[in-house]
């Protein structure tokens, strides 16, 4: 009788084990998904499908543990919570059998985990672009230029994100165009065709004191200025041009607006420099590259308000075109103070930012207000919605 209890309490707990065994297979497996994005903090957040109930990351939380989980195959798909650009330039999985796969294209990973294993996933977004390789950066800051602004210019180049975070979006044309979002970012911007603009908060172009305490705001929280570059490479010639562009929070000139875009590009024919095109009001000027250039880094001469780039320090006659009903172009009393006795800033003393990614649709800021003629039809538009920068060889002159 004592060995037939003991044959089924022995039974028993084989059993009990064997039934503890199958629930940790049926419900031990782990799917962590993390969040990276660039800039920091995004501001946006996006949803998650496919294990579990759905959830979302990126304003509250950056990451997520799925714990409890049957042992198979499942697939995460991402999308944004709300409208914005595709912004993912990056899904790995760190998977211990090695047999689970992605698709940044679709934005889904299969992820498969087995009994008792931890598969980690991570979408990684970079709202300008994905990043170009360490070729290209470590070319763009050898040849990075020497800006010398004008003792009277109150502003420098800042990054687009700190312009964003001082503005609200608008859908409509300015001035009273009605709030999308009152806290846009680069990952939010519209990218569809449809009038929009940003509206730095609290200040009018038509007045410019405002935004000087902004610039100070700004410099505060980020005392570094940032500059923008791309490179591109002409397949005709196999020449490569390398895109300089300067973020300007507010233009103080005949034409008063928020937010300047400018530019210089250097162009390169097997590595050796042939010249510059530089941006002034207008359009862009050529320049050769000078016979005696002390170094690699190109002289940009920036004129006070305006931040129209000059390869030459001095006083220059300036041409203003604008939009009304038609359009309107004239040469201004007031000239470009571009003499470079301000602050120098040279390639140490900004951060290098690569830009690409898909351009914001709108425009930079509420529109531009021309003294003693109002506010205009005119805005700011996005660098990646420019010819000069799809296509910086069209300034080229022939024969350079």
């Amino acid at each position: 009788m004592n060995l037939h209890r003991k044959l089924v309490a022995a039974v028993l707990v084989v059993a009990a084990a064997a039934a503890s065994a199958q629930a940790r297979a049926a419900g031990d497996a782990t799917i962590v998904i993390r969040l990276i994005t660039d800039p920091s903090p995004a501001g946006v957040s996006w949803t998650y499908r496919g294990a579990g109930s759905a959830f979302q990351l990126g304003t509250k939380a950056l990451e997520r543990t799925i714990a409890g989980l049957d042992a198979g195959t499942y697939t995460i798909a991402e999308s944004l919570t709300s409208p914005g650009a595709a912004a993912l330039t990056a899904l790995s999985c760190v998977d211990p059998s090695h047999d689970s796969r992605t698709s940044a294209g679709t934005a889904t990973a299969s992820v498969a985990v087995g009994a008792g294993e931890t598969v980690t996933c991570t979408f990684t977004h970079r709202a300008l672009g994905p990043r170009p390789s360490a070729a290209a950066a470590r070319l763009a800051a050898q040849l990075a230029p020497t800006l010398h602004l004008a003792a009277a210019e109150h502003y420098k180049p800042i990054a687009m994100q700190d312009f964003a975070a001082r503005a609200s979006l608008h859908t409509g044309t300015p001035p009273k165009g009605p709030i999308a979002q009152a806290h846009p970012t680069l990952f939010s911007l519209p990218v569809a065709i449809g009038a929009s603009y940003l509206d730095l908060v609290g200040a009018e172009p038509s007045t410019a004191s405002r935004y000087r305490s902004i610039e100070q705001q700004v410099e505060q929280s980020r005392p570094r200025p940032t500059v923008y570059w791309r490179t591109v490479r002409q397949p005709t010639t196999g020449r490569l041009a390398i895109e300089y562009w300067f973020l300007y929070l507010y233009n103080d000139f005949y034409d008063r607006h928020e937010a300047d875009w400018e530019g210089v590009t250097l162009f390169l024919d097997d590595g050796v420099p042939l010249g510059l095109t530089y941006s002034q009001h207008q359009g862009r000027i050529w320049s050769a590259w000078p016979a005696a250039a002390a170094d690699n880094h190109p002289v940009v001469y920036v004129a006070a308000g305006s931040h129209a780039n000059y390869s030459l320090p001095g006083s220059y006659r300036v041409k203003v075109c604008w939009t009304l009903a038609i359009r309107h172009c004239t040469t201004t009393r007031q000239r470009d103070n571009a003499r470079g006795d301000g602050v120098t800033l040279a390639a140490a003393d900004y951060d290098l930012q690569p830009l690409g990614g898909t351009g914001y649709t709108g425009g930079w800021g509420s529109g531009t207000y021309l003294l003693g003629i109002g506010r205009t039809k005119d805005r700011v538009v996005d660098p990646r919605r420019r010819s000069d920068y799809s296509n910086p060889f069209a300034a080229v002159p022939a024969g350079a």
